[in-house]
């Protein structure tokens, strides 16, 4: 318990910011959230996140993934479009997070050095997986905190401590389980390519056939294992995917609705204007607004 009031400590330290704040390792953030927040669409990507303190819901379909009290770790093998939101957090004792990059490269070598049983690959594993953090973990986490105050130190010995992190979450009740996302040939290592296929081209008119040739499966047995991974549709997928894209280049970097909606792959002004609002309750033009009026008051008080 004491060792997770430590990290606790190191995490918000590392956070000066509300939010997501970079460290000294591209692949390492940490996370402060002081409120509460409503439930949001957003784009969550693959990593692995202890949290420390606070709490965060996420859903994927009908599935509500949420742990209210004790530490806990949060794997997600691939980009997942979810709903989430900040269920437990305060000034007094905000959310604290400290986030890695999910590493396929580095687990894979990992699995092949260690016995670790199979999880039987027609069973069907969803792209969250939440678990109860280890006093090991925890370790390992701290000491990871603690090097990414010196950028030498972050440099030289993070990979190392990251690495052990990676073991330590294989060895976890959750591990079979995850290693199917990095076992090559599995069915759900293929859904993981075809995702980030999607990742890579989803400006591009979705081709089903093709994905699932890649895959090597039938178009209703891919279709059947990408819904069980990522709770969605191939189509429907892409279809957050875009939006979700179109709703931080309004938000985040003042592009008008007509023009985010092309970048991120529609032709027709009228669907994207009807699928965004169905997806966030307000139509682009209406973001975009608010978004122009929120700079400019920014600006009058800068």
């Amino acid at each position: 318990m004491e060792t997770r009031w430590r990290l606790a400590e190191e995490i918000a330290c590392l956070s000066p910011e509300e939010g997501l704040n970079e460290t000294l390792l591209p692949s390492v953030q940490c996370v402060r959230n002081t409120q509460t927040t409503e439930r949001r669409n957003q784009r969550w990507r693959a990593s692995v996140c202890v949290v420390v303190q606070g709490s965060k819901e996420l859903v994927l379909g009908q599935e509500v993934y949420r742990n209210e009290d004790e530490a806990h770790f949060i794997v997600t093998p691939v980009d997942l479009p979810v709903t989430s939101r900040i269920f437990s957090a305060s000034l007094e004792k905000p959310f604290l997070s400290l986030r890695l990059d999910f590493d396929s490269v580095t687990l894979a070598d990992l699995s092949a050095q260690i016995n670790l049983a199979e999880a039987p690959d027609n069973h069907p594993l969803r792209g969250i997986f939440l678990s109860e953090a280890s006093e090991g973990l925890l370790e390992a986490s701290l000491r990871l905190a603690r090097l990414l105050h010196d950028p030498e130190d972050a440099r030289v010995l993070g990979p190392s401590v990251i690495r052990e992190i990676l073991y330590l979450v294989l060895k976890g009740p959750d591990g079979p389980a995850i290693r199917q996302f990095t076992r090559s040939g599995s069915k759900v290592h293929k859904i993981s390519q075809a995702v980030h296929n999607l990742l890579a081209g989803y400006q591009e008119a979705i081709d089903v056939e093709a994905l699932a040739q890649a895959a090597n499966m039938s178009r209703s047995a891919f279709f059947k294992e990408f819904k069980q991974v990522t709770s969605m549709s191939p189509i429907q997928y892409q279809k957050r995917l875009r939006l979700l894209e179109a709703q931080r280049l309004i938000t985040n970097e003042s592009e008008t609705a007509e023009r985010a909606a092309y970048r991120v792959g529609y032709r027709s002004a009228s669907q994207f204007s009807r699928e965004y609002s169905r997806m966030f309750g307000n139509p682009p033009a209406r973001d975009a607004q608010l978004t122009v009026s929120r700079r400019a008051h920014d600006g009058l008080h800068w």
